[in-house]
């Protein structure tokens, strides 16, 4: 069961920042071991995320990890009572940025004292990247749109961001880079550019401190 701290920090608007970029995966070793995602994107009201442990401590043991803020201090308690899965309760108004989840107790079913790793889990906001194509003869339009998730409005609104215009040949699985850009305050940006054969393209924007990186929908022209 997860113990609810209550968190009054809202995180609103701001700029997405594309190769993805992993999230930070501190982690110590033990034999009780946590398993919690690292990467979190928060783009609804609520996402009920799995937390599972494996070791000594699964059967007649149980184990706690509390889940830090550097600022914001304690977040949440995962505890494991004789079972090997609990849930994460992530709500939208969960406090954004590296958390860590520290050691808080754990004991086998014979009761020795067992060591706990350590696992980080980075909470940011989903964004959203939309494009649409067109051709004329051999010039190739790109649009490119870029979204936020909002909590206060629990919706997706457009917004300025960095990305970049990606293509790949037909019959490849690379992606390259074709043009780095900023969508305006209006979450749109475009270009053209002369090419007469067949590619596929994609908008991806970047991965910012409150935000994930994202690559769009394919579209082929």
């Amino acid at each position: 069961m997860l113990r609810r701290v209550a968190i009054l920090l809202l995180a609103a608007a701001g700029c997405l920042t594309v190769a993805p970029l992993p999230a930070a995966q501190a982690q110590t070793t033990g034999t009780c071991v946590l398993h919690a995602p690292t990467r979190v994107a928060i783009g609804r009201p609520y996402i009920g995320l799995r937390l599972t442990m494996s070791g000594p401590c699964t059967a007649g043991g149980w184990a706690a990890w509390d889940l830090y803020h550097p600022s914001r201090g304690l977040q949440d308690t995962a505890f494991f009572d004789n079972t090997s899965s609990d849930m994460w309760d992530v709500y939208d108004f969960h406090t954004i940025g590296q958390h860590t989840w520290r050691p808080s107790g754990a004991y086998d079913g014979a009761f020795n004292s067992q060591s706990q790793n350590t696992v980080v889990s980075d909470v940011r906001l989903a964004a959203g990247a939309w494009i649409a194509s067109s051709r004329k003869a051999d010039v190739v339009t790109l649009t490119g749109t870029s979204l936020l998730y909002s909590p206060t409005s629990q919706s997706y609104f457009k917004r300025s961001a960095a990305g970049v215009f990606q293509y790949r040949e037909r019959g490849t699985t690379t992606w390259k880079n074709l043009k780095s850009v900023r969508t305006s305050s209006a979450g749109t940006v475009s270009m053209s550019y002369r090419y007469s054969k067949t590619r596929d393209y994609r908008f991806a924007l970047y991965s910012t401190p409150i935000s994930w990186d994202l690559g769009s929908a394919t579209t082929t022209r």
